[in-house]
């Protein structure tokens, strides 16, 4: 039990730090910190409370089973969690509607358990649990855990998304959700069990979810705003920008082909098209596709799409049309700041921030 209280207290002050820290690096015109930071208090006093209640009304058998008060907080925070990527997903489906779909379906069922709150068996063992499975209550507790926890595993990814217009991508939303599953399943294993061992586990998964998405609100997602979204027009470039994109002539239909996709469709622009993608469109196998794309003279795929985008980016410092460098790497397909700045330093030298400020020198003098 002193593991389980410290990690528990480890778990009570990550989400109180960062909640406080993205309430300080809030900003005008963007909801998703303010949001985070209120889910992430939230989780503290949640925990907070267990840890109370733990020191206030320890059970000498364990952690119970079932306990009516733990499922309405687990629900709560469940749903509290699954918000905060909606927002990030499609921000209009976390308005009116569909937010309330969302919310209250799980609010009814934390009334539910207030109401039958008084009326609940208590049961200190899975052992206890198996044997009252039968009565009404208990039934009624399991269904209630299985629905206020398991829908919102697969939620994700049936929100509308649209690249142009989202803060995320296939691969965030993807690891998002195997973050909430795995949470979700530890989580009910522990209320099917009580066992301390899964509780340390949640905990730590608990700590990581914390720390980790808090770190990719702030230093590395593009947070723009929805007018800037809703701004961002596919313009056709020319093919060949300061020698970051070369076209030289060849014989393979391929690497023909993959230009006039890159000049064309811009493709360049999708955050969440790879290697495989790519080759499905051109009809073809990603070995070959690898190999014209060596061919090309680049290094690989991520080469090749990186330079493209980079090179965008150049072409519209040239023609002033960069107000917000965020902004501009987001409209030029990159959904990380990490990814962006490393590749811009690495084909043109230096970071974005100096490369604006030489050529706005250059251009007044």
């Amino acid at each position: 039990m002193d593991i389980l209280n410290i990690l528990l207290n480890w778990a009570i002050c990550a989400y109180f730090l960062c909640g406080i820290y993205l309430w300080l690096r809030r900003y005008e015109g963007d909801f998703s910190r303010r949001y985070l930071s209120f889910t992430w208090i939230l989780a503290g006093v949640l925990f907070f409370l267990r840890l109370l209640s733990d020191e206030l009304f320890p059970c000498s058998s364990g952690y119970l089973v079932l306990p009516v008060n733990n499922l309405m907080g687990g629900i709560l925070a469940i749903i509290m969690l699954y918000l905060y990527p909606v927002r990030v997903i499609n921000s209009d489906w976390f308005r009116n509607k569909y937010r309330n779909f969302i919310l209250i379906p799980g609010l009814s069922l934390i009334v539910i358990l207030s109401i039958i709150h008084p009326y609940c068996r208590e049961l200190k063992s899975f052992e206890d649990f198996l044997l009252h499975i039968g009565e009404f209550d208990v039934i009624l507790r399991l269904v209630i855990l299985l629905l206020g926890i398991l829908p919102f595993t697969v939620m994700l990814f049936y929100i509308p998304y649209n690249y142009t217009r989202s803060g995320a991508y296939h691969r965030w939303i993807l690891s998002y959700s195997i973050k909430i599953q795995l949470i979700g399943a530890l989580y009910i294993m522990f209320m099917l069990t009580g066992n301390s061992i899964i509780s340390e586990i949640h905990l730590l998964v608990n700590i990581y979810l914390c720390t980790s998405v808090t770190y990719h609100e702030l230093f590395v997602r593009f947070n723009v705003s929805k007018e800037i979204r809703e701004q961002i027009k596919v313009e056709t470039i020319s093919p060949s920008i300061d020698n970051l994109i070369t076209q030289d002539d060849t014989d393979s239909s391929l690497v023909k082909q993959i230009y006039k996709l890159m000049d064309e469709q811009q493709i360049w622009r999708d955050p969440d098209l790879n290697l495989i993608e790519l080759a499905s469109m051109l009809n073809t196998n990603r070995s070959y596709l690898s190999k014209a794309i060596q061919e090309a003279g680049y290094k690989n795929y991520s080469d090749m799409i990186n330079r493209r985008r980079i090179s965008e980016f150049v072409e519209m410092a040239k023609t002033g049309k960069i107000d917000n460098v965020q902004d501009a790497f987001f409209s030029v397909g990159f959904r990380s700041r990490e990814t962006a700045l490393r590749c811009f330093k690495k084909y043109i030298g230096v970071l974005p921030t100096d490369y604006l400020r030489n050529n706005v020198s250059a251009s007044d003098l």
